[in-house]
């Protein structure tokens, strides 16, 4: 896999990402330093990419850098907190997988 994304004109570190965050066929990546680069592939292209191991899918319009998290509420906010400060909400069907994910970490 590759250690960097191009978007634009723009090369990203895979490691400086926190945040991809779907919007239909297009993808916001929000990045360490606060640099939000809009691409024009999808989420789902993004997923399939990074794979399960350095990423994870909280919802259907999100996927989270593992080592930008600060802090995951499973119980009453169902959330997810990045080092940035960002709340990422987790979906109903997905706060058991990512539970027992965390749990076997």
């Amino acid at each position: 896999m590759n250690e960097h994304i191009t978007v634009g004109h723009t090369i990203v570190p895979i490691s400086e990402i926190l945040l991809i965050r779907g919007e239909g066929n297009y993808s916001n990546i929000i990045t360490r330093d606060g640099r939000k680069l809009l691409s024009c592939r999808t989420l789902k292209y993004f997923a399939m990419m990074f794979g399960t191991i350095d990423f994870i899918r909280p919802s259907k319009s999100a996927l989270v850098n593992r080592l930008a998290i600060v802090h995951i509420d499973f119980k009453s906010q169902k959330s997810i907190k990045l080092v940035n400060g960002d709340l990422i909400s987790i979906s109903r069907r997905n706060v058991r997988p990512l539970r027992e994910l965390f749990q076997s970490l």
